[in-house]
């Protein structure tokens, strides 16, 4: 458009003739003022024209570069692939059955962690694994001084001489999106001891034991298949400290209960309120089996409400050395209710017994637990226990075992129960001289009282 502007103002005439009568000077002043404003619009449409043709090359050099860049390669590479732009699609690393996509981040700078970096082992996009630790730790006193310095019957916190270390424990479990996972649980100190399953143990010593190592698979209705080592459904209380109500363990927790089974369990919803479970293992508190037998286990749960539930378990096998003879029964029915918001109670009974070639031989017990909330911080247990072992089956010593045990907590952060503190006082005492006692009559006395501080502190989320 300019370049015709321009050729129609230069075939404009120079001067136009004078109108009749004008005088002729005064006609030659028009036409050179004209002139000279032809010239100058002249030189002004130049520069635009000048201008136009810079801002055409400037639009047109990028395209050019592109075009001129595949060329300036080292020759040999430059193909059909190298000029096509970088594909959209996420990279797949094949893993084996499994696969993991990655998406690659989006204008994030090197310093500026990725929010697409995908969740899973080393970042392959497999399951999660959660770690969860616990670290209990108490200080003992007992009135009887034992010269051995252990509180007699007490399996997680045996120390009678001051402070010690009852639990340390790393919870391992990889639960992911899908229905596979597996689940550890690796323990130290003087309260993990129980859990040593193999044979020849001792000559690994008293520090690390497994508690549970087991791979489970869930299925859509809810039921879940767990085949490992894993802690027993028999009994009420449980080995970690903190999910208790008392910080010491009850003595048929101890004495008349298994701690764990290698093998098969299946647990299945049966109906909304009740629970079935099934269990096939070696035995009891063993990993290698001492017989060819395989003993077996039957539970049925019933949970109506939140407020209470009530579980019957059977287990059943033959225990005995090198033989399949003679059984080893363990039934145990405990339950739970809440009669107020605040006030908790609950119950256990617990009947173990065992035949052999010599005969058959019974231990049997009950408990009964109360709790009440005295704020959302401050709480008051107490426990009372007893067990027949007249044909020394648990204890190998004929005699019937009570306890009772009174329990305060505090937890100092309200909306975080993952730190506790107990204080708690324990009496136990039996029909028979059983106890240690440095200042007894032969060294033992009917009675033993405890006074124990216990500190828990659970890493992992607040749930």
């Amino acid at each position: 458009m300019l370049k015709l502007l321009v050729v129609a103002l230069c075939a404009t005439p120079l001067f136009a003739a004078p109108a009749a009568g004008e005088p002729e000077s005064s006609a030659a002043a028009v036409e050179a003022e004209i002139r000279e404003e032809l010239t100058s619009l002249r030189v002004r449409l130049l520069k635009l024209e000048a201008m136009l043709d810079s801002l055409q090359e400037q639009e047109a050099a990028p395209a050019v570069a592109a075009a001129v860049e595949p060329a300036a390669a080292s020759p040999g590479t430059a193909t059909a692939e190298a000029t096509a732009p970088a594909s959209a699609e996420p990279l797949v690393a094949d893993l084996g059955n499994r696969k993991a996509t990655w998406t690659p981040p989006k204008a994030v700078s090197d310093a500026e962690p990725s929010q697409e970096t995908p969740v899973g082992v080393a970042s392959s996009g497999g399951q999660a694994i959660s770690f969860t630790g616990l670290l209990d730790t108490y200080l003992s006193y007992n009135t009887n001084s034992p010269e051995n310095g252990y509180n007699d019957l007490y399996y997680t916190n045996p120390n009678s001489r001051g402070f010690g270390l009852n639990q340390a424990k790393l919870e391992i479990d990889a639960s992911g999106d899908g229905p596979i996972g597996f689940r550890t649980d690796i323990w130290f100190g003087s309260g993990a001891r129980l859990f040593v399953l193999e044979p020849n143990a001792d000559q690994i010593g008293e520090r690390l034991y497994l508690q549970q190592a087991y791979g489970y698979y869930q299925f859509d209705n809810g039921a879940e298949l767990d085949v490992g080592l894993f802690g027993t459904i028999a009994g009420l209380e449980v080995a970690e400290s903190h999910l208790n109500w008392n910080y010491s363990r009850g003595i048929l927790w101890a004495w008349n209960e298994p701690f764990g089974h290698l093998g098969a369990k299946y647990s299945v919803p049966v109906s909304d309120t009740f629970t079935a479970t099934f269990m096939l293992v070696n035995g009891f508190d063993n990993t290698w089996d001492q017989n060819s037998g395989k003993s077996y286990g039957l539970q049925g749960s019933f949970a109506p409400s939140d407020s209470f539930n009530t579980t019957l378990t059977w287990i059943n096998g033959p225990e005995n050395w090198n033989t399949n003879e003679g059984w080893l029964k363990n039934v145990s029915w405990n339950f739970y209710g809440m009669l107020h918001e605040r006030f908790e109670i609950m119950g256990n009974l617990d009947y173990i017994q065992n035949s052999d070639e010599t005969g058959s031989y019974t231990s049997w017990g009950m408990g009964g637990y109360a709790r009440a909330h005295l704020s959302d911080q401050v709480r008051l247990a107490y426990r009372m226990e007893f067990l027949d072992d007249s044909q020394a089956r648990s204890t190998l010593v004929e005699q019937t075992l009570k306890e009772s045990t009174f329990t305060f907590e505090v937890q100092p952060v309200k909306d975080d129960p993952r730190f506790l503190t107990r204080i708690e006082y324990r009496r136990d005492w039996s029909d028979v001289p059983y106890f240690q006692c440095s200042d007894c009559r032969d060294g033992v006395a009917l009675n033993q009282n405890t006074i124990t501080l216990g500190f828990m502190w659970v890493f992992g989320p607040k749930e």
